[in-house]
């Protein structure tokens, strides 16, 4: 897994604080701002691992800033009401703390692997960039979207 970062340089522009958008690209998913970053995350269709989360993020400060997706902190609710912490799918050891520089964007998503369904996961968004307090937000899979693991 490697994080998408897209240069705005190379095309001649920069991101517009605030806009969660990028040229011939708006954000999809719930938006919010942490420090430098403004992040935009989906619930995608869960894979037979376990789900998935979509990130949108960019850099709405002149200066360079932190992502790390791998310390994001990630929970997943059950179907009988257990709270469990849920670690992306990283086998090649990929995923570390990335440098954004300012005005900059990029996108990943990450599996995380469950040996259950899991209806409902959150995640702490000032955990990308090491921030506190905790700023939670949570995705309820779509109807017909959450299948048994194996």
């Amino acid at each position: 897994m490697r994080i998408a970062l897209a240069s705005c340089a190379l095309v001649g522009c920069a991101y517009q604080p605030g806009s969660f958008a990028y040229p011939q690209q708006a954000f999809t998913g719930t938006q919010v701002t942490v420090g430098c970053l403004d992040l935009a995350v989906e619930r995608r269709a869960d894979l037979s691992l376990g789900p998935v989360l979509g990130y949108q993020f960019a850099n709405r400060c002149d200066r360079a800033t932190v992502v790390d997706l791998g310390a994001a902190v990630v929970v997943g609710r059950n179907a009988a009401g257990a709270d469990v912490a849920l670690r992306p799918y990283d086998p090649r050891i990929e995923l570390h703390p990335v440098t954004l520089d300012g005005r900059n964007v990029g996108a990943e998503a990450l599996a995380y692997p469950s040996d259950r369904a899991m209806p409902q996961v959150c995640l702490d968004a000032a955990s990308v960039v090491h921030a506190a307090p905790p700023r939670w937000l949570c995705f309820a899979a779509a109807a017909g979207r959450v299948g048994s693991v194996p």
